[in-house]
């Protein structure tokens, strides 16, 4: 009998080293591929986005209407995105969520081709939120689910993002003195149907869909019965800690979105057209090569203190584009902008990742990113407002008090 038993351990023991064995191979398998087809995305991205705002003013859009450009963006994709990561808990399924949103974020870039007029601008950026909305909360809730390690594996994710956001950016300045501005748009969407091609091999997990109930749906009969949201997600994240974290990271946003909806425009009338792309790949560099390094310090000494250090690189960032004189001293300010960015972004992850249930995780990402996006509905509107009425430096300057204000509250959470 012992004998029997004995081999009985050894065989399980066996099968069990193998199982591993393979759900190691893997994720290791996912990883890589989910990496590659975010790296052509950005790069994709980094192409033609920087491009968006001085080509409104290329069709005789206002420094409102560049403003505009990423509020009508922002609002529909706030609008979409807690629903999508909805719809990806309850089925369970994150990889088709980030494919739609890049196929539509990404290839529709080609019909910027044949838009003349800043309303029908506008429009296109409208759709483009809405239905890139999907990519988001599913992106952020499948970099959580790959390891234990979630500031790391956010760090990993953001320095991958960034390197292709870089290239993108000084591939695109290149693209646009050598051929046009018309020909990045359409290298972007090229670009993101490579991204695809790697984003359909990873090989998601079966989970089990998630009976969490319906997303705000509406009834009729008693005034208490109109809206409910059955699991109280939504509830329970605005609540404490977490819901003062994410009305933080909304002001912090807002500041964010008044100066980068136009800071292209004031790149190009402070230095030329060709350092565009130029200051925002040193950016996008600086993000890349520091979220490595933080997404370990995070792990190490918690997401707390990084994310205040970035709320203070924001300030610090935009009192230096209002104070540069030369495209040296902007670039060392792009430095500084790329490291805050990488902080923000793993810091603020990792925060939400740590705190929210696995089941609700991609309402809770979901979440998260509405807020930016809101901010990035906010911000654009007022800078573009203060920019056309007081200058880029009133505009830079004004962001200070969002920016005070998420920096206490950060305290709270």
């Amino acid at each position: 009998m012992t004998l029997m038993k004995t081999r009985k351990n050894t065989i399980l023991q066996g099968i069990r080293e193998r199982a591993g064995k393979a759900r190691r191979n893997t994720l290791k398998r996912n990883i890589t591929f989910f990496a590659i087809g975010m790296f052509f995305a950005n790069l994709a991205w980094g192409i033609g986005y920087p491009y968006l705002t001085v080509y409104m003013k290329i069709i005789g859009g206002t420094m409102f209407l560049v403003g505009l450009l990423s509020v009508i963006y922002n609002l529909t994709s706030a609008i979409f995105q807690y629903p999508f990561g909805y719809l990806s808990d309850k089925i369970g399924k994150r990889k088709p969520f980030i494919i739609l949103g890049v196929l539509f974020s990404g290839t529709t870039y080609v019909l910027v081709i044949f838009i003349s007029t800043p309303i029908l601008l506008l429009s296109l950026r409208g759709t483009q939120g809405a239905l890139g909305a999907s990519f988001a909360p599913a992106h952020s809730a499948l970099i959580s689910e790959l390891s234990t390690r979630v500031g790391s594996m956010f760090g990993f994710f953001n320095f991958v993002e960034n390197m292709g956001f870089m290239v993108g950016n000084f591939l695109g300045g290149y693209i646009v003195k050598k051929v046009g501005i018309k020909s990045a748009f359409l290298a972007t969407s090229i670009v993101s149907l490579v991204s695809i091609l790697f984003l359909t091999q990873v090989k998601e997990r079966e989970r089990k869909k998630k009976n969490i109930g319906s997303f705000l749906p509406i009834r009729e009969g008693r005034e208490s019965e109109k809206v409910e949201m059955k699991s109280s997600a939504f509830k329970m994240l605005m609540k404490g800690e977490l819901g003062a974290f994410y009305l933080s990271v909304l002001l912090a946003m807002i500041a964010s979105g008044e100066v980068y909806a136009t800071v292209p425009v004031y790149f190009q009338e402070k230095f030329g057209e060709e350092f565009v792309g130029f200051l925002l790949g040193i950016d996008s560099l600086a993000a890349a090569l520091g979220s490595l390094l933080i997404g370990r310090l995070i792990d190490k000494y918690g997401e707390k203190v990084f994310y205040k250090l970035a709320i203070l690189g924001y300030i610090l960032t935009f009192i230096g584009y209002a104070w540069a004189t030369t495209i040296i001293i902007m670039a060392l300010v792009s430095l500084l902008s790329g490291v805050k960015w990488a902080m923000i972004t793993s810091s603020a992850s990792t925060y939400v990742a740590r705190r929210v249930p696995h089941r609700e995780r991609g309402q809770g990402m979901g979440l998260l990113n509405t807020m930016m996006t809101l901010g990035w509905v906010i911000g654009p509107l007022i800078g573009g407002l203060i920019a056309d009425n007081f200058g880029f430096s009133v505009m830079l300057y004004s962001t200070t008090l969002p920016l005070i204000v998420s920096f206490l509250l950060a305290f709270k959470s």
